[in-house]
């Protein structure tokens, strides 16, 4: 199982998120680096835990649509590669992205205009290198509102996630916002477990709530083949032993 450590960006800064309130949101504080420049943390990241594969919520893009660009580039430059949420609303909006190599991109229900912008992005990018992210907030779906949104018409989670698989979709995040930053659990349990029975190929990640060592072991066991984790990093509630226990 991989861990994948997340970082969220927000006035072009890391972040700490806390239960989806964007408002709210802080520099992080990490006893990795004193700073909270994205290089820095990636590399104080990837010092402590030999680390090189992220997710990037830019949140300067997402909420106003305003992507990172330059840090995208200086991140492939010292060798990370990522999955990148940069609040893709059609598969153009991913087009000037197509000269990146080393990321993949995220498309978040909260964004993604419709079933088909999701296809076209999957066609776009190919399966492997396009991921669905179906966002949550207190068990409800995030979704772009649109008369033409066919996943806004449906309110069971895993409604929406058997749709995205007809798109094409072979990797899926499951993540509650309420959840991100509490260490109370993903959130997402049962609808990972349901998901793994029924598609065993689907490379599933999970994340938000991650809080010990012993909640990794959890993911891995409901059937997660990847966790996005945080704040338990840079507060020491997950070490690097148990990390690389993990690899």
């Amino acid at each position: 199982m991989k861990i994948i450590p997340v970082l969220d960006i927000l006035n072009q800064s890391v972040v700490r998120g806390i239960a989806g309130q964007r408002d709210l949101y802080q520099p992080i504080q990490s006893r990795l680096t004193r700073s909270s420049q994205p290089l820095d943390i990636a590399r104080a990241l990837r010092d402590e835990f030999e680390l090189t594969e992220f997710y990037v919520a830019d949140l300067d893009a997402i909420l106003h649509q305003r992507q990172n660009r330059d840090l995208y580039d200086r991140l492939l430059q010292e060798g990370f590669t990522f999955l990148l949420d940069c609040g893709l609303r059609s598969a153009d909006d991913a087009g000037p992205l197509s000269s990146l190599e080393g990321i993949s991109i995220v498309a978040g229900l909260e964004t993604i205009k419709s079933p088909p912008e999701l296809k076209a992005l999957v066609q776009q990018w190919s399966a492997t290198q396009t991921v669905f992210s179906l966002d949550l907030k207190q068990g409800e779906p995030l979704v772009s509102p649109s008369s033409e949104n066919l996943f806004a018409s449906l309110s069971d989670p895993l409604d929406i996630a058997e749709l995205s698989l007809e798109q094409g979709v072979q990797q899926m995040i499951l993540l509650d916002l309420a959840q991100v930053g509490t260490g109370a659990g993903t959130g997402t349990e049962t609808l990972c477990q349901t998901l793994r029975s029924r598609h065993p190929a689907l490379r599933l990640i999970t994340g938000g709530g991650i809080s010990q060592p012993a909640d990794l072991i959890a993911q891995a066991e409901l059937g997660a083949d990847g966790v996005l984790v945080a704040s338990a990093l840079h507060d020491g509630r997950i070490g690097r032993d148990a990390v690389l226990s993990l690899f």
